[in-house]
């Protein structure tokens, strides 16, 4: 009987070792995480994905079906499950307005009737009598606006609702965009340090986001065919510009930074004499200093002063990070 127990006691043994070795076994050999998934979980969409079902080239009658379309699967996703009848019709009526609107939009852009879009967010955007269309069409929190050249879609514009962006820094807004896009290819900045612009760019299609705070409280997002866009662009800004021409300097203001010629020294050396010795150097800085003695230039200083604060902005940009909530096209 004893003997009996501890053969049992053996096969038992064996048994569970056995299935240990096997479990070690399948533990040591089960595949590493697949690479391709892990790619796969970093990757950034497309620049082509604000364009869903259009592409480049598209025809303003096709890409109306299109936003129409979209606009439509808009609101059947939001209204999804609702049992607030009074809500979905709202938002019913809400998206078939946006599609008729849409629809109603489109404009061969003249001299006559583009004017007020040539002082706008997207002044810089089309040139006039140059076989140039638009299409607008609104979103929840921007307006997008879709450019056709000789009726080939080539451009879309996105201004945001300065009410939705609320406090965002330029600087944040990239950083968003980064986080969903990727990093940017270029930056903008002027000679002041000012952060103007970021550039993504993907086969042909580029992405430019720009600075519009100063002007318009707000951010625009242009999405272009590259090599449309390269053709065109000289001749949107030069458009813009004339639009935008202030008036030039007065011969007033002219006459009162006019050199007063030298009257004055002799009335200074009557009241203090000519024996008095004056310290014209006291007070002055010493970038003024040297200015007068030749060992620099104000050109040189104000250099030097925009190259620092242009640095000092660099670096500060470096620390933005993106926001979460803030919707990306």
């Amino acid at each position: 009987m004893r003997k009996s127990l501890v053969t049992i006691l053996a096969i038992v043994f064996a048994t569970t070792c056995g299935s240990s070795v096997l479990l070690t076994s399948n533990i040591a050999n089960a595949a590493p995480p697949s690479k391709e998934k892990a790619a796969k979980s970093d990757a950034k969409p497309s620049l082509n994905s604000v364009l869903g079902s259009l592409k480049w080239g598209m025809s303003a009658d096709k890409a109306k079906s299109i936003i129409a379309d979209k606009i439509m699967g808009d609101f059947r996703s939001k209204s999804e499950g609702n049992s607030d009848l009074s809500y979905v019709d709202k938002l019913r009526r809400q998206h078939t307005d946006r599609v008729e609107n849409m629809q109603k939009s489109l404009i061969n852009l003249t001299r006559d009737n583009s004017a007020s879009m040539g002082v706008s967010i997207i002044g810089e955007e089309f040139m006039p009598d140059a076989g140039e269309s638009v299409l607008t069409s609104r979103e929840d929190n921007a307006t997008k606006y879709y450019f056709f050249k000789n009726d080939k879609l080539y451009k879309v514009a996105v201004v945001y609702d300065s009410a939705y962006l609320g406090p965002v820094a330029f600087d944040t807004f990239c950083a968003t965009t980064e986080k969903k896009y990727g990093k940017a290819n270029n930056e903008v900045w002027d000679d002041d340090g000012n952060f103007l612009a970021s550039v993504w760019t993907e086969g042909d299609t580029k992405l430019t986001v720009k600075n519009k705070y100063a002007a318009f409280n707000t951010v625009l997002m242009v999405f272009a065919k590259d090599s449309v866009e390269k053709e065109l662009a000289a001749k949107h800004k030069e458009y813009a510009a004339s639009l935008n021409q202030g008036p030039e300097v007065s011969s007033a203001i002219d006459a009162l930074t006019a050199d007063s010629g030298g009257g004055e020294t002799s009335s200074v050396d009557a009241m203090l004499g000519k024996t008095t010795k004056v310290d014209l150097l006291a007070g002055l800085s010493q970038e003024d200093i040297d200015i007068i003695n030749g060992v620099t230039t104000e050109k040189e200083i104000e250099k030097k002063k925009k190259a620092k604060a242009k640095k000092a902005a660099k670096d500060h940009k470096k620390d933005a990070k993106a926001k979460a909530g803030l919707e990306i096209f």
